[in-house]
């Protein structure tokens, strides 16, 4: 749901780009595109300030409450924090964490380099409306009910698997037949043919962009109920994410050549693959929310839990 709306408002943002762009003949972006980009994001600021409730305040359906919500101090808060570096399952999942959001910034640089302003708009629309698209069928996979939740994890991550392995190989035979000078980039047109090739590519990518970073998310979130717990994963994921985007764009600033760079982010997104294949068929549970004393559990969790404890056990 999150990445679902993430997606469209991106969507929405790249196509009034487009639009700005649709016959531009130079390769300045127009002041226009950054007004409307700073007003979209200043109004996030009015619809957090009347929509976000205290936690305490959520309830379901049934009206029992999420979770118990004892106040901690600031101490007690960053001890917590540093405990999430002794949970292995966490240190197994740092690579694919660290991997989850490399392809915006590979395919981001291509899209500068190889094409000019106008195709460069339609590719941006393109990746984040692929994004919706990715944001719904992994969601769907994740949440198919007839499968038992380690089952699901597992057939996700191999569907991942396959989506990702043949963008990065398509991106790499993609480059060898269009070689560039960095100090004459082509700056193609969509009317050129190297463009239906990369337009391909840059849809599965945009799918990658989702399909990866909410997989890796979903295996570290059922580690745990308890919300508290879990505000302190999300932080740690993006944290962690934050680095491998700057590691990124680190193999950008060294000069390495773009076979290079598609090389790096290849490598350590299979190897979180890898790693999150290992997780999700290892550590992946039905749920905690029985067993955590700060989560309250709805009572059709309570029902649930013994029969989809008997499907992980025929599963393995």
């Amino acid at each position: 749901m999150q990445w679902g709306l993430l997606s469209v408002f991106s969507t929405l943002g790249s196509l009034v780009a487009f639009g700005i762009n649709f016959n531009a003949s130079n390769l300045q972006v127009p002041m226009s595109v950054y007004i409307v980009f700073v007003l979209l994001m200043a109004s996030a600021f009015f619809v957090a300030a009347f929509s976000i409730v205290p936690p305490a305040q959520v309830r379901r359906r049934d009206g029992t409450p999420l979770a118990h919500y004892p106040h901690e101090g600031l101490w007690e808060e960053l001890k917590r924090q540093r405990l999430l570096l002794k949970d292995w399952r966490l240190l197994a999942m740092f690579i694919p964490m660290f991997a989850s959001e490399v392809p915006i910034i590979v395919l981001s640089s291509l899209n500068s380099l190889y094409f000019n302003i106008r195709t460069r708009s339609l590719n941006s629309l393109m990746f984040n409306g692929m994004q919706i698209v990715g944001a719904i069928w992994i969601g769907l996979m994740l949440d198919w009910k007839i499968a038992s939740r380690r089952t699901r994890g597992v057939v996700t991550v191999t569907a991942v698997a396959v989506v990702v392995i043949a963008g990065w190989i398509g991106l790499t035979v993609w480059l060898y037949r269009n070689p560039m000078d960095l100090l004459d980039p082509p700056l193609f047109d969509w009317t050129d043919g190297p463009f239906g090739g990369f337009f391909v590519l840059n849809l599965i990518f945009g799918m990658n962009m989702v399909i990866y970073q909410v997989t890796v998310q979903w295996i570290i979130s059922s580690f745990t109920n308890d919300p508290e717990h879990l505000a302190r994963l999300a932080g740690l994921v993006k944290g962690v994410l934050a680095g491998g985007v700057a590691a990124a764009f680190g193999t950008e600033a060294a000069g390495l050549t773009q076979l290079h760079v598609v090389a790096y982010n290849f490598t350590i997104q299979a190897v979180g693959l890898v790693l999150m294949a290992v997780m999700a068929g290892t550590c992946v549970t039905t749920t905690s929310c029985t067993t955590e004393e700060s989560v309250s559990p709805p009572a059709e969790v309570q029902a649930n839990v013994g029969k989809d404890m008997e499907k992980d056990d025929q599963a393995s």
